[in-house]
Formats: C-alpha cells, sequence, structure tokens
C-alpha cells in the first residue's frame, strides 16, 4: 500500500511540474511549429526528453533513499508526517517555500540538436529541484525518500516522478500545445486543482505510512508455545517443557517429541536424547535443543555448534561453531544467526554466504520461504520483524512488519529532581517497555501470508511466559 500510494503521488507532482514555465517552454520547443521544425524530429525530440526524465527522477530520488540507505534510515512514521505537513500546505494552497527560481537554459536549443537539448531538458526536469517546484509534493517526497532509505522504493519514485514530468509535454507537444496548453497558461484553476490532487495523495500516503509499522497486527496467537516452523498451510510449535503440536487444514496433531520442525513434507523433533525424522530414523543427540528439516537434511542445535545430516544416511556432521541461533532450511540451503548476524550454508556445495549484519544490533531467528527471508531486529531503541529478499543486502532495505519496545529498560535521561526530562534536551528518544514487562522476540516462521514470531514476556515476579505471534503479511 505504502508503495502505491507514494507512486501515485510522485506521477501526481511530475504532472504537477508541467505548469511551469520550465513546462510551457518544452512544449514551444519539441513541437513541430517551434524548434523541433518537422514532426519526426518533434517525436525523436519527446522520446529524449522522456528518457531524459526517467534518469533524472531516478537521480535524484534513488539517490535521496540510497542516503538514507546508508544512514540506517528506517522511520515510516517521521516520512508520515512530512507527507501530513506537506498535504496541508498544499490544500491551503500555500506558496511554496524554499523555491527554486531558475529555469533551463534557453540556449540549448539554439545551439544544440533539436533531440540532445530535450534530453537534457529533460534531466533537468526529471531531477526535480533544478527548475521551478510547483508543489510542495516535490520536498515531501525528497523526505520520505530518505526517511525510509529503501533504494529500490526510492527508484520507483524517481521513474514515476519522470513520467508525470514527461506526460503533460509529449502529448501536447504534436500538436503544437493548442488550445490546452492556452488553458494552462490562461486557467490558474487547473494548477490549483492539481495541487488539491497532490494534497490528496499526500494524505493518502501518509495515512499509509502511518498504518505500516501496525500493518501486520497480531491477528492470533499460540499462548504457551515457541519456536514456530512452517510447510505450506501447516503450522508446528513448541510448548516448553512439553511436547510439539501442529496446527494445519486437516486440524491439530500432537507430536510425539518436543521442538518440533516442519519441512518439505517432513516432521521431525527430538526425544529422549535423539533426533527423529518422522518414518526415517532417529540419530543420538543428547544436548540437541532445537531443530530444521527439509525434504533432504535435518540439522540441529547442540550447545554452541550446529550439527546436520542427509536424509539419504543419517550420518551426523559438524557444520557450524559460534553463538548460534535455531537453525531454518529450504531445501539444501540452511539459514542461521551466529552472534548476532544471518548466514546461510548450501549443503550439498559448501558456499557460506553473509546474508545480513548491523553493528550494535543483534539479528536473530531467521526463516525463509522460497525467495524471502524473515527475521528479528534487535537493538538498544526498538525490536522489529523485517522480511526482505534471499540475498546479501542491507537491513534497512528489508520491511518491517512489525515493532514493539526494546527488551532492556533505559534510565531516565537526567537526574532526579533536577532535570526533568519534559522539553529538556535529555528527553529519551525511544519508547521505554511498560513497568514490569520485559518482552523478547526471538525465532520466527514465514508464510506466504504472514509472518510467525515467538515472544517471550517476562512479568515482574512472574516466570517467563512464551507465546507465537502470528503477524499479517
Amino acid at each position: 500500500m505504502v508503495e502505491v500510494t507514494l507512486i501515485a503521488l510522485a506521477l501526481v507532482a511530475g504532472v504537477t511540474g508541467a505548469w511551469s514555465p520550465c513546462g510551457f517552454s518544452m512544449v514551444e520547443t519539441l513541437a513541430p511549429s517551434g524548434y523541433a521544425g518537422r514532426m519526426r524530429v518533434t517525436i525523436a525530440a519527446c522520446t529524449t526528453f522522456a528518457i531524459g526524465a526517467l534518469v533524472g527522477g531516478a537521480i535524484t530520488f534513488g539517490g535521496l533513499a540510497l542516503l538514507g540507505s546508508w544512514l540506517g534510515a528506517a522511520a515510516p512514521v517521521i516520512a508520515a508526517v512530512i507527507a501530513l505537513a506537506a498535504a496541508a500546505l498544499e490544500a491551503r494552497g500555500a506558496r511554496i517555500m524554499p523555491q527554486v527560481r531558475r529555469q533551463v537554459p534557453e540556449s540549448w536549443r539554439r545551439v544544440l540538436p533539436v533531440s540532445l537539448a530535450a534530453g537534457l531538458y529533460g534531466v533537468l526536469l526529471g531531477l526535480g529541484f533544478t527548475t521551478f517546484i510547483l508543489t510542495f509534493a516535490v520536498w515531501a517526497l525528497a523526505g520520505v525518500s530518505v526517511a525510509l532509505g529503501d533504494p529500490a522504493l526510492g527508484l520507483l519514485v524517481g521513474l514515476a516522478f519522470g513520467v508525470g514530468r514527461t506526460l503533460p509535454v509529449v502529448i501536447l507537444a504534436p500538436f503544437g500545445g493548442g488550445t490546452a496548453h492556452a488553458a494552462m497558461a490562461e486557467q490558474p484553476r487547473i494548477l490549483r486543482g492539481l495541487r488539491l490532487a497532490d494534497a490528496a495523495a499526500l494524505a493518502g500516503v501518509a495515512v499509509a505510512l502511518f498504518a505500516a509499522p501496525a500493518q501486520a497486527q497480531v491477528i492470533g496467537a499460540a499462548a504457551g508455545f515457541s519456536d514456530p516452523t512452517v510447510d505450506g498451510a501447516a503450522v508446528a510449535f513448541h510448548r516448553p517443557g512439553g511436547l510439539g503440536e501442529q496446527r494445519g487444514p486437516a486440524g491439530v496433531q500432537a507430536l510425539p517429541g518436543s521442538h518440533p520442525a516442519i519441512g518439505g513434507g517432513r516432521q521431525a523433533w527430538i526425544a529422549n536424547g535423539q533426533v527423529v525424522v518422522a518414518g526415517l530414523g532417529a540419530i543420538a543427540a543428547p544436548t540437541a535443543d532445537s531443530v530444521a528439516v527439509s525434504g533432504t537434511f535435518v540439522v540441529w542445535r547442540q550447545g554452541q555448534e550446529l550439527v546436520g545430516a542427509a536424509l539419504t544416511d543419517l550420518a551426523p556432521r559438524q557444520l557450524v561453531i559460534g553463538a548460534v541461533g535455531r537453525p531454518a532450511l529450504s531445501g539444501n540451503l540452511l539459514i542461521y544467526d551466529v552472534d548476532g548476524r544471518i548466514e546461510s550454508l548450501d549443503l550439498v556445495s559448501g558456499v557460506r554466504t553473509m546474508l545480513r549484519r548491523e553493528a550494535r544490533v543483534q539479528l536473530r531467528g531467521p526463516s525463509v520461504i522460497g525467495g524471502e527471508l524473515a527475521y528479528v531486529r534487535a537493538s538498544y531503541t526498538r525490536q522489529q520483524v523485517r522480511v526482505g529478499r534471499l540475498r546479501p543486502q542491507r537491513v534497512s532495505s528489508d520491511e518491517a512488519i512489525y515493532g514493539t519496545y526494546p527488551t532492556a529498560r533505559r534510565d531516565a535521561g537526567h537526574e532526579p529532581g533536577r532535570f526533568p526530562a519534559k522539553g529538556h534536551i535529555n528527553k529519551p528518544l525511544w519508547e521505554s517497555p511498560p513497568a514490569g514487562i520485559q518482552d523478547t522476540l526471538t525465532t520466527t516462521a514465514v508464510r506466504a501470508d504472514a509472518v510467525f514470531v515467538t515472544r517471550v514476556r517476562k512479568k515482574k515476579g512472574a516466570p517467563p511466559v512464551a507465546a507465537v505471534l502470528q503477524l499479517e503479511r
């Protein structure tokens, strides 16, 4: 939803920009009766103008989003506030501030081939901030791109902005502008109408962004369970201190062991100091405390290592050593967290790949479906469930579908009775857990329509209680 509203906003903002002196001059320059001189040149010039506008838009908004990614930005609420403020200004028809009081170089169309000049003009107009700005939406798109820090989305926004910049020009230029071109210059209500459309689009973006952190609302929970795994429509859970359970279209099935795992049509669990693969056999693993299974392999954690075996022979071999979390399997690919980062290991080729890492942040509990990776990102300010592509990339490129306060508590940020936090420079900048509660997000499981995550809640004076939350995607 956020992507659709942002692309729509960029398109409308680009169209609004055609009402500038630069837009008017572009129609005159590219028209057959203008500098183009003939229809064949007009068509070629319109093409290069469109390409240039797309390039310019991609450079500006893709570059700003990349900057946000480098800065580690992932702040949909800040982006929403920017969009909402711009919507209010657009609805009022406020004067654009700050304004860029520049036009494209007029001499280009006289000294350069028209098609080349048109391409360069397109780049300048696509860049957005090199000529007159007709809507606050342009400034808002810049701020939102940085705040979200999503280069792929920024690129789409830039391309949509370039399309919006292009359409009025390439539609009107072949006809010399005509009455529509005259109306653009003579009827201010058209521009006013477009700015109201920008306001509506900005408001839509704000609503979508405000909803984004809660987009994956908790729609169900398995109280008293932990460590979910998914295979198709079925989900298996571990009950701390008890046996596992599988739920699916066929109903609820009690499993004969703990720490169950499902995958590739197989079931596995831990029982009597063994890792059991249903229908195949058991492997001695007296200290195993978690397991993963696929159609070809089974992997389990024991202490500070991951051990695995092919289902063809069930012969165990050491795979990973370190502070490892619960393993996950997708066919021959093992995915795991170790020392706060997420890696993968191809169990056939032996190729290891660093998938995610971030300084001063713990990444844990990964799971996979197809080409998607889900995991928990935990920092001193926030815990999040994130979903992204199953490939090496920045954490900031992944979508945060759920967030909650950090596990650790912070102090008041001031000395008692000396510096009240309200309005003071030491006012805390991140949410603190409710009094007497500590929540920790641990392991995940992902399927096409939902992500499951284990939440361990510790209340003051009470033992920890686990629950599996089902998050809507």
